[in-house]
């Protein structure tokens, strides 16, 4: 039995990394599967936060060939 606070991120972490590797497989696919729009959005808004943390902007080349490849 997991005797981990569930009250917060790193509980319920623990609670993931105590699966058997199969059962995380299938975890991560159903939070892909019901939650994919906010997975993106926060992976975008991570990679973005780290790039202005490190002071490396892209150039606006860069910035519109992004964007481009964005899905309309």
């Amino acid at each position: 039995m997991i005797t981990v606070p569930v009250t917060s991120a790193e509980g319920l972490y623990g609670m993931y990394k105590a699966l058997l590797h199969d059962e995380q497989q299938r975890f991560l696919l159903k939070l892909l599967q019901k939650e994919a729009d906010r997975l993106e959005t926060l992976a975008l808004y991570e990679a973005c936060r780290e790039v202005k943390d490190e002071g490396d902007y892209l150039t606006d080349d860069e910035k519109n060939a992004f964007l481009a490849s964005l899905p309309q």
